[in-house]
């Protein structure tokens, strides 16, 4: 099909409006790149996933220095200063799965193997943790973890562009590439933007859109549910609540105190694989109730707690865990930045430093690098190796250019 000749075109063209455009908002304005345009089939920004107002943020604890560990610990980082502002809440404590053989000194030597130190984490047996964080159940104490609101830093970001830069309401059905351009088209085959870089940023709608392109990626939809539930000052959850936030088999956020003396208690999150239903389910509320219940090692009244308040959300997640962020090989400007499970925290601001720097090189050797992520030397310092980077690549799915049989490599 012949295109015509673009008489106006953009920097770049991100698609969806969610963290993970905010993501590559940010390092297109952190390379003076301000004629961009985003766009995203909802009427405002955050109307999915990214409407979360509890997004937990810790570092992950392997059972040894996997991938996913060592790049967790990148993205942690990260997260402390891209989102630095938003931050809210300090200290995050994950509970031991085996909490009846946790041994204090063999988690002091794993956590220091995978590159922790007392400064960032602190082991607890029950009654220390008591003490500590309000709980009397063993774990590992992260006193700079925290949360933060996704929603707060999607909206704020999108009411900070001026209007030619976004266009809502608006679905993205294909893009082409002739000329050294990309041509983004709607479901009525409207063209809505040109330029040499588009940036696919929209959840699972990133794969039918590179499937066009011949390229398969192995993302499945996992339905997540929060439950906020409600007590009073008098009911025994009261007397247990815990100081900071938890994290294990479920997480949930310290109590708030209410204007009337009682509490709600943000609780959650279910993990439903391939499921996409957005509507709030009696049965996910219960299992909420339970996980936190079999947390906190306790068996108080469940009766006292009422459902005020439910969250549903959809995450993206591909088939080894890690998140899929970097340039699509074979196809010169088009990056991909999707599959950022329940670490869309962490995961997109080590997106948005990664995208920085790749972008950076790009415009000074005026030129695409579609089969390498370039991290600059301060990411590279902090232990972020080439190998690491080189992991998240949409690429590690697949055989070939061409060839889109998957590569699951372990992580």
């Amino acid at each position: 099909m012949n295109k015509p000749i673009p008489k106006k075109t953009h920097d770049a063209i991100v698609i969806g409006v969610g963290i993970a455009g905010v993501a590559a908002i940010k390092a297109l304005k952190n390379n003076g790149l301000t004629n961009f345009l985003a766009i995203d089939q909802a009427s405002a920004p955050a109307m999915g996933t990214s409407g979360h107002d509890h997004a937990l943020c810790h570092p992950y604890i392997g059972r040894g220095a996997s991938r996913l560990q060592r790049l967790s610990m990148a993205a942690f980082n990260e997260a402390r200063k891209v989102w630095a502002s938003y931050w809210m809440g300090e200290g995050v404590f994950h509970l031991s799965r085996e909490v009846e053989s946790f041994d204090k000194k063999l988690m002091s030597e794993r956590l220091l193997s995978q590159g922790f130190n007392h400064l960032n984490t602190l082991p607890l047996l029950a009654e220390e943790a008591k003490e500590i964080v309000g709980v009397a159940v063993a774990g590992t104490f992260f006193p700079h973890g925290g949360w933060l609101s996704l929603k707060k830093i999607c909206e704020e970001t999108f009411d900070d562009l001026l209007e030619h830069q976004k266009q809502m309401s608006t679905a993205v059905q294909k893009i082409e590439r002739t000329g050294g351009y990309w041509y983004v088209y709607d479901s009525n085959n409207q063209l809505l933007g040109v330029s040499h870089r588009v940036f696919l940023t929209n959840g699972l709608g990133v794969r039918p859109i590179l499937s066009q392109l011949g390229v398969e990626l192995p993302l499945k939809p996992v339905r997540g549910q929060l439950s906020t539930f409600g007590y009073s000052e008098a009911s025994s959850w009261a007397q247990h609540q815990p100081k900071v936030a938890l994290s294990g088999k479920a997480y949930c956020l310290p109590p708030k105190r209410l204007e009337d003396n009682s509490y709600s208690w943000t609780v959650g999150s279910t993990y439903d694989e391939n499921n996409d239903d957005l509507n709030p389910w009696a049965s996910s509320n219960d299992e909420n109730l339970e996980l936190i219940q079999e947390m906190l090692n306790s068996n108080l009244n469940q009766h006292e707690l009422k459902i005020m308040d439910s969250f549903v959300g959809i995450r993206c997640v591909a088939n080894d865990r890690l998140p899929i962020m970097g340039p699509v090989k074979g196809h010169p400007g088009l990056y991909a930045l999707t599959a950022l499970g329940s670490r869309g925290v962490m995961w997109s601001a080590l997106a948005s430093q990664l995208f920085t720097d790749h972008l950076a090189e790009e415009m000074r050797h005026s030129a695409f690098f579609d089969a390498r992520f370039l991290a600059g030397a301060r990411l590279l310092a902090t232990g972020l190796s080439d190998d690491l980077v080189s992991a998240l690549l949409p690429a590690r799915f697949l055989a070939g250019v061409s060839n889109s049989k998957p590569i699951l490599p372990s992580a």
